[in-house]
């Protein structure tokens, strides 16, 4: 599809994110600047706030995006906000996983202060529109491998980040929108990011007479139900009259443990270890042999040291 001209170009440090407001029509590409690397995403009506995106709806097509599936808003507006016009096959979509928060890491792994976090992440990127922590709701993810058992239970650290240098998804704004891309706060402990952090791209491009052809098409398609309900409509009335997102122009976000601080450690192997080492770049569990050994490290901590989530038991009298 021929995109319109360029109206922003941004790079998402680790760990970072940005809101962007596109209009109708325009298209938000996300890149991966280095090579994989998870990217969480939460979108809003620029016009009200509390219309949001829904991945709950959007899972009833599936645990996974693909090209052509819509990020929906919550019901009773249930409105297209985007759609997904382009997804490279190395990129694993996600509509189950959490996003990650600091409590996690505290809890499951014991850290003593703030880990970098995506909920901490996106409530910094949407602060410069006046939203706060609450705001923030459960997240597409992208470029995120996750594994399920048949039971419904998540499986953590199976299968490695696939993205590739180069790799962009595109989206397509139905609506005017305030979307929300974020470098993933988890990658440098977990395969979601195979251990690591690394800067992801964003471009907003204007409109042209095929994405407005196909925003029309797609609005025609999916809206226009008399249960697509908007506020007026409400029988109880929004507390909060002026619902619109506004940017803040002063506004700074403070990000956790942003620049993220990169400390090189030697490690003396014996020739025991460099031949494990090669057989774990054989099968594949790193690009080089330091993204190997780091990957080893981490899932040996991850399953040795790591309160493992299991459904808990109610342990107390009743």
């Amino acid at each position: 599809m021929e995109y319109g001209q360029s109206l922003l170009q941004f790079t998402m440090q680790p760990v970072s994110g940005k809101a962007v407001p596109l209009k109708a029509g325009q298209t938000l590409h996300i890149t991966l600047v280095e090579g994989p690397q998870c990217v969480d995403f939460n979108c809003f009506s620029q016009h009200d706030y509390r219309e949001a995106m829904s991945v709950g709806h959007m899972r009833r097509t599936g645990f996974r995006s693909h090209q052509g599936s819509i990020i929906w808003s919550k019901p009773p507006r249930y409105r297209p906000m985007m759609v997904f016009l382009e997804k490279p096959d190395t990129c694993s979509t996600d509509l189950l996983a959490a996003r990650c928060h600091a409590t996690q890491f505290e809890k499951e792994r014991g850290y003593p202060g703030l880990h970098t976090n995506c909920q901490d992440t996106f409530a910094e990127s949407i602060g410069e529109y006046g939203l706060c922590p609450d705001d923030v709701h459960d997240s597409l993810n992208m470029w995120m491998n996750t594994g399920w058992d048949d039971a419904g239970n998540f499986i953590p650290n199976v299968r490695r980040n696939t993205g590739r240098k180069g790799d962009s998804v595109v989206l397509l704004a139905l609506m005017d929108v305030l979307a929300v891309p974020i470098v993933c706060g988890s990658g440098d402990v977990s395969n979601t990011s195979n251990f690591w952090f690394r800067p992801v791209g964003i471009e907003v491009r204007d409109a042209s007479e095929a994405t407005k052809e196909a925003t029309a098409k797609l609005l025609q398609r999916h809206t226009g139900y008399r249960n697509q309900r908007t506020p007026e409509q409400f029988r109880v009335k929004p507390r909060d009259a002026d619902r619109a997102l506004k940017a803040d122009p002063r506004y700074k976000p403070q990000f956790v443990n942003y620049p993220v601080k990169v400390k090189d450690i030697e490690v003396d192997l014996t020739v025991e270890d460099q031949d494990n080492l090669q057989r774990l770049l054989k099968m594949g569990h790193g690009e080089s042999a330091e993204d190997a050994f780091r990957a080893a490290v981490m899932t040996w901590y991850t399953r040795n040291r790591t309160r493992q989530i299991v459904p808990e038991s109610l342990d107390i009298d009743l």
